[in-house]
């Protein structure tokens, strides 16, 4: 095959995950860098739009969020080496599911500062592209291990790109609970998209070379 035709292949194959798949439009990493304040880490993309603190706290509607400080055994616990304040989903309440209203310009990244991963606390997007995306340790790897480690180990800043607008955010937890601080909403750099695009053109070329091994099966999305 030419070069040119290679090249076709693997933007084209790029552009059907973007498009066809919910996940394939969502892209999940871990990393921050550490905060001035206390908190542990924020994101590495763009400043923090809330800290948690009194008057820099979002506005959620369904059940209602803990802003709190410190460990309540059996109830709630502070993220890693955060010793300031930061949200809990699901200890007021349990299970609980509390939507994050977003407001002004238009988001494609989300970032959060996620305490002590558990595999019964998930992340639910919708965006602009009617996609609906569950984030959690089932269906991005990257979360694991999701055992609550309350240590170095269980907690993780959490970047979520979407390549569509996102329009609302879900934080459910079906147990105490989910708990998070250093919430980020942003659009990403020109930079980062640039990353971001060549990880899914590296997806498509994955799945183009897949194809390419069998004469008698068609590229095609799972």
């Amino acid at each position: 095959m030419k070069t040119s035709g290679l090249l076709t292949g693997l933007i084209a194959s790029a552009s059907l995950l973007i498009a066809a798949s919910a996940n394939a439009a969502v892209v999940v990493t871990t990393g921050g860098v550490a905060a001035g304040d206390g908190s542990n880490l924020v994101s590495a993309f763009a400043p923090t739009t809330y800290t948690m603190n009194p008057g820099s706290v979002p506005t959620f509607t369904g059940d209602a969020v803990l802003f709190t400080t410190g460990t309540n055994p059996n109830q709630n616990a502070q993220p890693f080496n955060d010793s300031t304040a930061y949200a809990s989903v699901g200890t007021l309440v349990s299970p609980a599911t509390s939507t994050l209203t977003l407001a002004g310009a238009p988001i494609n990244y989300i970032g959060l500062y996620w305490g002590s991963i558990d595999a019964y606390n998930s992340i639910t997007i919708t965006d602009s592209g009617g996609f609906t995306t569950v984030i959690n340790s089932a269906n991005f790897a990257v979360l694991d291990p999701s055992n609550g480690d309350q240590g170095l180990a269980g907690s993780a800043y959490v970047n979520i790109f979407d390549t569509f607008n996102i329009t609302s955010v879900v934080f459910a937890s079906t147990q105490k609970a989910f708990e998070f601080d250093n919430l980020t909403t942003a659009v990403p750099e020109a930079s980062t998209w640039a990353m971001m695009i060549l990880g899914f053109l590296g997806v498509g070329f994955l799945g183009y070379r897949k194809s390419s091994r069998s004469s008698t099966q068609a590229f095609r999305m799972a």
